[in-house]
């Protein structure tokens, strides 16, 4: 977690988006610190992948404010004027300093896992090949691939391929890691694999905000869950503030919905 004093690497202000006349983000504010972990919840529509999506641009917002590593990346009045007038070049250097992990895998699979991992690091960063490589071999040692760096997307499993999507995200050094269901493509058996990855990830400093399902995950790993409903912030806190107590009657529902289909959260429920 960031020390009191060090600036957010993360200030979203009054973000506005619509597709067509649907609004889905209605003036979202939200601040993330250095090494801190935020986990997005709400139903399906409430504004949360679109959210994580806008925060380097993958969805383009209407208007609002953001900021990464103290440098504006977006800047637009309810007008429609750009106040923030920089060129391309300079909002993908503010871009790169993100990591996106999606939903499917979206890996090269004409590739190795060792190619997949070192090709943005080379043709986008600039690195050298063989540094490149060096650096993709301990990232896919860190997450259990080490013998897996020759073989195509197609020879792993689900699990494995998010965790090469993890390695490939984390090679271009980024100074905050962003997940949009990571795990809802798996196989439950293999969701396991790719949730201790997130938790080693999270261990080690790594700031991170993730739209995700896996309460469990919400309990393990978040400084703060953050409660989206029709576009807006309707709750947020710690995890066994927000989802064991809840006090919004949306929050409430959703919980308990999770609740009477699995039995993750009884551990919890029984302790609070």
């Amino acid at each position: 977690m960031r020390a009191p004093t060090e600036p957010p690497i993360l200030i979203i202000e009054n973000l506005h988006l619509s597709y067509g006349k649907k609004p889905i983000l209605r003036g979202v504010g939200l601040t993330v610190g250095h090494g801190e972990v935020v986990v997005l919840l709400g139903a399906s529509g409430s504004g949360k992948t679109s959210l994580l999506r806008s925060i380097n641009l993958l969805t383009q917002p209407q208007s609002g404010r953001i900021v990464i590593g103290g440098e504006p990346i977006f800047d637009r009045a309810e007008n429609g004027t750009d106040r923030l007038r920089i060129p391309p070049k300079h909002i993908e250097r503010i871009r790169a300093r993100t990591g996106m992990v999606f939903q499917h895998f979206n890996l090269f699979p004409h590739m190795s896992v060792l190619r997949n991992v070192t090709e943005a690091p080379i043709l986008v960063g600039g690195v050298k090949r063989d540094t490149a490589e060096q650096e993709a071999q301990h990232l896919l040692r860190q997450l259990g691939l080490e013998t897996h760096a020759e073989k195509r997307p197609a020879q792993l499993s689900g699990g494995q391929q998010q965790r090469v999507a993890i390695a490939r995200a984390l090679a271009m050094n980024p100074a905050m890691m962003l997940f949009d269901e990571p795990t809802s493509a798996l196989d439950p058996e293999l969701v396991g694999e790719v949730l201790r990855a997130m938790v080693s990830l999270a261990r080690s400093g790594m700031t991170m905000v993730i739209v995700t399902h896996e309460l469990g995950l919400a309990f393990e790993i978040a400084d703060r869950v953050v409660f989206l409903d029709a576009g807006r912030i309707v709750a947020e806190g710690p995890p066994a503030e927000i989802l064991l107590k809840p006090s919004h009657p949306r929050v409430a529902a959703f919980v308990a919905r999770f609740h009477e289909s699995a039995d993750m959260l009884k551990p919890f429920l029984e302790t609070a």
